[in-house]
């Protein structure tokens, strides 16, 4: 176990390092509103968006603005390639090959005896989720519109994230709790729409 946690400390430094070289890098469009596609300044005009701190926004969790970035590289590098293999390979990394991104969440139980046998559970279905989101708000805010495939995967991943709500706080429990829960649920939500938009 220490061994495992030892690697992923040092993968873990290696891809902050990675991503952080990257960002200061001019190959990379800085995620500001003025940089996005038209259609990404028409639909993405919260300013969430744009704060790469804001742990609800689409590229402000780690995985997400991982994800922006390794989208970019793997766009330049397959220009051709179909959205799918990228979406593989990240599987694959978060150590879930063959997941099926048109889960939902409709059958809540179905989708919470997966996630029982997940390493980490719900940590790791989220990671799964903030992937695909982020992939979908990339493609906006780059390409000026989400393939019809990726719109459909981050719908599953907004349907499984609302089982899950309570996660961020149940509804009766504690005033602090019921607002963190809140909070969670009208962001997504207003993603959820902007998604539809794109």
């Amino acid at each position: 176990m220490k061994k495992f946690i030892n690697t992923l400390t040092i993968f873990s430094c290696l891809l902050y390092c990675e991503v952080c070289m990257a960002q200061s890098s001019p190959k990379y469009v800085e995620i500001e509103w003025k940089n996005g596609s038209e259609a990404a300044k028409k639909i993405m005009t919260n300013e969430f968006y744009y704060d790469v701190l804001d742990a609800w926004s689409p590229f402000g969790n780690d995985t997400g603005n991982d994800t922006y970035y390794l989208y970019c590289d793997w766009k330049r590098e397959h220009p051709k390639e179909n959205v799918k293999k990228f979406m593989e390979e990240e599987l694959i990394s978060l150590g879930y090959p063959g997941f099926d991104l048109y889960l939902d969440g409709k059958d809540s139980e179905r989708l919470r005896r997966i996630v029982n046998t997940m390493q980490n559970q719900y940590i790791d279905l989220n990671a799964i989720d903030n992937e695909v989101i982020a992939l979908a708000f990339s493609q906006l805010f780059l390409e000026g519109h989400i393939e019809s495939e990726v719109k459909k995967w981050a719908e599953a991943a907004f349907s499984r994230e609302s089982v899950y709500l309570d996660f961020w706080g149940n509804k009766n429990g504690e005033a602090k709790e019921r607002e963190e829960r809140k909070e969670r649920e009208e962001r997504m939500n207003q993603l959820l729409s902007d998604l539809r938009k794109g």
